[in-house]
């Protein structure tokens, strides 16, 4: 009876000895009756059987103890199976185990089944989880079995919490399409249950509650029925077509303009279908023409019905030459008679419709009864093109914000003009609002929304726009303000112009006009003031020659102590205003830091190290050598005095080359080649406002006595009187970096250095005779006699003309000792040239107590061929440069 059983059936000794199995058994296993002396583990487990499942087994049969589950056996032919095992002990009158009943089912079907069904659950979660379609399934009573992330984002839901029915039904709000509630009942899931069928194609509306934006989407319901046919649960999709909606909307918003704009226009707009002949226009048709449109319009027919006779067959003509030939636009003008007898003259502009294989299918077009207006007309035609080019090149932004429709208006290229990004859309008023700097913002909207509140008809503004890089960009805005007549602004219109260029331009320049307005001051008083220090310096040497007592000595060394001094201020403010002369050569950086290093390093204390870093293959830059050397000293001293507790300084020296297309420059250098000389220290740094004035003559941080504010102000006039440029960069508490840009050299030097020339000259003999021209009587007075204690013969003039008188009268002289600009209509150099006729071996020497750059401004000539003692000057300068001159 137990072979008949389709369950294998066995049982098996405590030691796992089959005792007996029935048929099924054997057919599970795949064992004859011969194998059965094996046991049954050896008999079908196998090298994958679970280690765990048989451990539970030995443990079963170790304790005497029941065991039920499924394990993977393996038949007598190698073919793994699953089996659900069952067995229990039997026991004798003692409670002892006796043997095993054990229950064997091939369940390996049903194991496959629950493979694949778990396989496509998980099929279905991954398209349900990766779809562009919101998938939310619902049991029948309203609780959410699943949602998927497209129908979160969708509903605006966040986080993965379980959404029950009563949060469904509180928080989910669904709009129609015409924007009232949706009630409950019209939900595609609830429709579906009363219905028991599919809903599809439900168009309904969300608003999101994080960021108010309505989602439209078109629904569907699906039922899913369980085997007695009981609804199971519902499946709703949702396809996102907010896009299709707005698309909709804006082209119904489209169509209303077009309507209305056709309406209101005394333009005739027309549409001729040209396959089936309708012929559709506004009202404005029978205004022009004096008669209803027809329906219907075929090729015949073309032409108005009361065309001039001169017109008869224009308008058919231009039209089907147009169709014919592949045009998409013409135009035509006729004339026609009106029923009242008045004249009109037409102008048809059309457009024709093409499909893609160039057949024409709709006429699209405007008749305009220009008469009167065709020059108003024109006019205005003009104006709006002329505002296109300007729109489009004029450097300004032109903008238009209308309150009332909330549009803005910009400039197509603005972003461009700016120098921004491209913004990812169109830009709006917020989003203008989010380019204004942080610091600007508030003041600038107070402003605006000020303007708008008055009765202002004007509004400027200048503030500074970010960029996404941080640039910061210096704008200026004007605007209109229209006001409706109970005075409410309703439309600003203006433009914004980048100023950035403009107010470095300005700073720059009137810093520039300021430091110009010192220099020529300091031109100015330069002449009158050597002068006096001629006299002083000349007359404190000569005393010094005399016997005098101690207290008097000193005296005198004192004033010429005093005037020295005044005579180095005078160059530095001279040096500052760039009108000193300089002797420009080409300069090798790594000799001359060389070979100021020792009294650079000796003049600082050892708390302030000092490095340098010079490019291997550095240019030489063409600049005066000892003009350069005071630079970098005056540089290094401002250090020193920024670091009382010792600090670093760097010295960098490199190539540099500015481009054209360097804009905005900062340093404000032309295009060309620059060796840049950096000079850094971790000082205290400067302010801003400290920052601003740094170059000004007689500016200075230091106590009273310790400056005379010309240190970085004579190094300024160096640099742009060489053609290059400074910048300086500070920040309190961090250091100073001050870069100076040298032009670089191309060619020789163009000065040689005077010092080996005067080496060579040989001292000139006492008995020479020099004609001097002074025009200041107390200059004239001192050098006469300043020449006579010398040893040379002296007759003084005190103008070109009584010299010229001199040299006329026969008298010989070896040298003519000059000033420069003198009173009387001939300077010095025109008195050099007619004295060279008189007497054409006479050698010329000229002084002068003006800077150099007031030559050009008076007329003199070839400067740097003439030999010139700048004034003031001692006496053993006197005596060397006459020397010079004479042995020349």
């Amino acid at each position: 009876m137990l072979d008949a059983v389709s369950d294998g059936v066995v049982a098996f000794s405590p030691d796992r000895q089959i005792i007996y199995c029935n048929q099924a058994f054997l057919d599970i296993t795949g064992l004859d009756r011969s194998d059965l002396d094996h046991g049954l583990c050896v008999a079908i487990q196998g090298a994958d059987t679970d280690r765990e499942t048989i451990a539970r087994i030995d443990e079963a049969l170790a304790n005497g103890t029941s065991f039920d589950g499924e394990i993977l056996n393996y038949r007598k032919s190698g073919e793994a199976f699953w089996n659900h095992l069952s067995f229990k002990p039997e026991t004798d009158a003692t409670g002892s185990v006796t043997h095993f009943i054990g229950i064997s089912r091939d369940v390996t079907a049903n194991r496959s089944t629950l493979t694949r069904f778990s396989q496509l659950e998980r099929d279905y979660e991954f398209i349900f989880e990766n779809v562009l379609a919101g998938i939310i399934i619902r049991d029948p009573d309203s609780r959410v079995r699943y949602i998927n992330p497209k129908a979160r984002e969708m509903l605006g839901l966040t986080g993965d919490t379980t959404i029950d029915a009563a949060t469904v039904e509180r928080g989910w709000q669904f709009l129609r399409p015409d924007g009232s509630v949706m009630p409950p009942a019209e939900f595609p899931f609830y429709r579906a249950l009363r219905e028991r069928a599919t809903v599809r194609g439900v168009l309904m509306g969300h608003r999101r509650t994080f960021d108010g934006k309505i989602v439209w989407a078109l629904c569907d319901a699906f039922l899913a029925n369980d085997d007695k046919g009981d609804v199971a649960a519902v499946l709703v999709s949702f396809t996102d077509v907010s896009r299709l909606i707005e698309s909709e909307q804006t082209a119904h918003a489209y169509r209303e303009r077009f309507e209305l704009a056709a309406r209101a226009s005394q333009d005739v707009i027309f549409e001729w279908n040209i396959e089936t002949g309708a012929f559709s226009a506004n009202e404005a048709f029978k205004n022009v023409y004096g008669y209803e449109p027809p329906e219907i319009m075929g090729p015949g027919n073309l032409d108005a019905r009361n065309t001039v006779e001169a017109d008869q067959h224009a308008v058919r003509d231009v039209t089907l030459k147009a169709i014919a030939s592949g045009e998409e636009r013409f135009s035509v003008d006729h004339m026609i008679n009106r029923p009242d007898g008045s004249i009109g003259h037409i102008v048809i502009r059309a457009f024709i419709v093409r499909n893609p294989q160039g057949e024409a299918l709709r006429v699209i077009g405007t008749a305009t009864d220009i008469g009167q207006l065709s020059a108003a007309l024109a006019a205005l035609e003009e104006s709006e093109t002329r505002f296109r080019i300007i729109a489009d090149t004029v450097s300004d932004i032109l903008w238009d914000h209308n309150f009332e429709t909330g549009r803005l208006w910009m400039t197509p290229d603005w972003n461009i003009k700016l120098g921004l990004e491209a913004p990812q859309e169109p830009v709006t008023t917020d989003g203008w609002v989010d380019l204004i700097d942080p610091a600007d913002l508030e003041a600038t909207l107070q402003s605006y929304r000020e303007a708008l509140k008055s009765n202002a008809t004007q509004w400027e503004r200048e503030y500074q726009v970010v960029g996404a890089d941080q640039r910061k960009i210096d704008v200026a805005v004007k605007a209109c303000i229209l006001r409706r007549p109970d005075g409410k602004a309703y439309r600003v219109l203006g433009s914004v112009r980048d100023v950035t260029n403009l107010k470095r331009q300005q700073e720059g320049y009137s810093r520039a006009r300021a430091l110009e307005a010192v220099g020529q001051l300091t031109g100015g008083i330069a002449h009158d003031f050597n002068n006096l220090l001629m006299i002083i310096l000349g007359n404190a040497e000569l005393l010094g020659m005399s016997n005098l007592s101690d207290p008097d000595a000193e005296s005198v060394a004192l004033i010429g102590h005093a005037a020295e001094n005044a005579a180095t201020l005078t160059k530095r403010l001279l040096a500052f205003s760039g009108q000193n002369r300089l002797k420009a050569s080409r300069v090798d950086m790594a000799a001359l830091l060389d070979n100021m290093w020792p009294l650079l390093r000796a003049g600082l204390p050892e708390s302030i190290s000092v490095t340098r870093s010079i490019d291997e293959n550095i240019w030489e830059p063409n600049v005066d050598a000892n003009s350069l050397e005071q630079a970098i000293i005056n540089l290094a001293m401002n250090a020193k005095d920024a670091m009382p507790n010792g600090g670093e300084i760097s010295i960098l020296c490199e190539n540099h080359v500015v481009t054209d297309d360097m804009v905005p420059n900062a340093s404000g250098l032309a295009a060309g080649r620059y060796v840049l000389l950096s000079f850094s220290d971790t000082g205290s740094g400067m302010s801003a406002d400290v920052l601003s004035k740094a170059v000004e003559p007689y500016f200075t941080t230091k106590e009273f006595g310790k400056g005379t504010g010309l240190g970085l102000s004579t190094v300024y006039g160096f640099i742009t009187q060489s053609g290059g440029s400074l910048t300086i960069h500070s920040e309190e508490g961090v250091g100073t970096t001050v870069n100076l840009y040298l032009t670089a050299g191309t060619g020789c030097d163009l000065h040689d250095t005077h010092d080996a020339a005067e080496a060579r000259h040989n001292p000139a003999p006492r008995h020479h005779r020099i004609l001097v021209v002074e025009d200041q009587p107390d200059v004239r007075s001192h050098v006469e006699r300043l020449l006579s204690r010398l040893g040379y013969a002296v007759v003084a003039a005190s103008d070109a003309v009584s010299a010229l008188a001199i040299l006329k009268e026969g008298q010989t002289f070896d040298l003519l000792y000059t000033d420069i600009i003198m009173p009387g209509g001939m300077n010095g150099q025109e008195l050099s040239k007619a004295a060279k006729q008189i007497a054409p071996r006479m050698r010329v020497l000229f002084t002068s107590g003006y800077p150099a750059a007031a030559f050009e401004h008076l007329g003199i000539e070839d400067q740097s061929s003439i030999n010139i003692l700048r004034k003031p000057y001692r006496a053993k300068e006197l005596e060397d440069a006459i020397a010079k001159a004479i042995s020349d």
